[in-house]
């Protein structure tokens, strides 16, 4: 199970900086960044878009037709949407959530961004939470 969910990040990875250096050179970053934000939320709500998602019971011909729907929906750039079709012929739509997830450790990491997790042996108080989002 570990080689498999490894072999998933990996390819998840390769897509993920395939589609950021395409954003990168068509200046559109921040519009694929939204588009994916969009799918997310689209796949986290719907079970159905899941299914469509990582099932391989439908066809190619099925999950470029429901993305198609997907993406009018949420208005994505041209660019998103061929990159989820490019995914859909290839077979690797399975992948589209692990792909979001890698592109936006890349655009956190483009934009000098880190993430911080903070523990406490206390509840902090709204001043001390405050002046510690202040300096983070």
């Amino acid at each position: 199970m570990a080689s498999d969910t490894s072999h998933i990040a990996g390819l998840a990875l390769r897509y993920a900086n395939a589609v950021f250096d395409l954003a990168a050179e068509e200046r559109g970053i921040d519009r694929v960044a939204t588009d994916f934000a969009a799918v997310r939320t689209m796949l986290q709500n719907s079970p159905e878009l899941t299914r469509l998602v990582r099932s391989p019971l439908f066809s190619r011909d099925d999950q470029a037709r429901g993305m198609e729907a997907v993406l009018k929906q949420a208005g994505a750039s041209d660019l998103t949407r061929r990159f989820v079709l490019l995914l859909t012929q290839k077979r690797r739509l399975f992948a589209l959530a692990d792909i979001i997830r890698a592109f936006d450790g890349l655009l956190a990491r483009h934009r000098g961004e880190i993430a911080a997790e903070v523990t406490s042996a206390r509840e902090l108080t709204a001043a001390e939470a405050n002046e510690l989002r202040r300096v983070l």
